[in-house]
């Protein structure tokens, strides 16, 4: 189990902005959904927001004036976007579109258009966020539109798996709360069927949960902790809907692989049955690394 020490969370944060959102929009429902929640935070954080079209020979002249009609809509609301178009496969396109405009969050459709990417959402999610440098937005095929109020906290669903990168880790998802003036509920999810899980340990478990709490009411971010006992992704799912969470938030190992307790699939599985946004965000480098 990681310790906390009482290392600052305030250096990591400075590192972090959101004032740069990129959506990948390819006109399906999904990409609709993202496209909202990039709305919500750009309004949030005054932030830019860069349409990326992936062109297709498929009604393209009319796909080219659609996209200029939502930049302007939205550009009426006061939200400040530009558009960019792009042809390729849609993992190439990404890569060279975050390589080139270093975004600080991509918002992501899980489902698109395209069937063949509905049947390999696991694989091609993952690969995307273990991939990508930047913090990673996913819609998935049961999260629904948000119309949140602005002048209102979000809520944040961040499952905890104790690693050892944890105070990283908490200054992510505190600057990520501040940025959307969220709460957070830190979840742990014991899967008492599995044999590396830690249902005997509660107490245990529930301590170093007060002090990660601890760390983040220190620092200005409303939290508090909950642990869940079931499957995973169903138990992570569900809290997310009871508590009618924005988001739920999940980072990665240095080594890229999830922290995902003992399955790297979790998060992938928890995209196809959320009705909130999922967003991974990758470790933050230290210096002299």
């Amino acid at each position: 189990m990681a310790t906390l020490t009482h290392t600052p969370l305030i250096p990591q944060q400075k590192a972090l902005a959101f004032k740069k959102l990129l959506v990948a929009y390819d006109f399906s429902p999904y990409s609709e959904v993202a496209l909202e929640y990039a709305v919500d935070l750009a309004a949030r954080q005054n932030a830019e927001i860069t349409l990326l079209h992936v062109e297709s020979a498929v009604s393209l002249v009319q796909k080219r004036s659609s996209v200029e009609e939502i930049r302007d809509r939205y550009g009426k609301q006061g939200i400040t976007m530009s558009v960019l178009r792009s042809s390729g496969s849609v993992g190439e396109v990404l890569s060279r579109a975050v390589a080139e405009l270093s975004p600080d969050v991509l918002f992501l459709g899980g489902y698109g258009n395209d069937r063949q990417d509905r049947k390999v959402l696991g694989s091609t999610a993952e690969l995307i966020l273990r991939t990508l440098p930047c913090p990673v937005v996913l819609i998935g095929p049961k999260a629904v539109e948000q119309h949140p109020d602005t002048t209102e906290p979000e809520k944040i669903i961040c499952p905890i798996d104790f690693p050892d990168d944890v105070n990283d880790r908490l200054a992510m998802i505190a600057s990520f709360a501040k940025a959307l003036r969220a709460d957070v509920q830190l979840v742990h999810a014991v899967d008492v069927q599995h044999e590396l899980s830690r249902p005997h340990s509660a107490t245990d478990t529930q301590f170093e949960f007060d002090l990660l709490v601890g760390h983040l009411l220190h620092d200005g971010v409303v939290a508090q902790s909950t642990l869940l006992y079931g499957t995973p992704e169903e138990v992570i799912a569900e809290r997310a809907a009871q508590t009618k969470a924005d988001y739920i938030v999940f980072g990665m190992h240095k080594d890229g692989n999830f922290s995902s307790f003992f399955r790297k699939s979790l998060v992938a599985r928890v995209i196809k049955i959320a009705r909130c946004a999922i967003l991974a965000f990758p470790q933050v480098s230290q210096e002299g690394e």
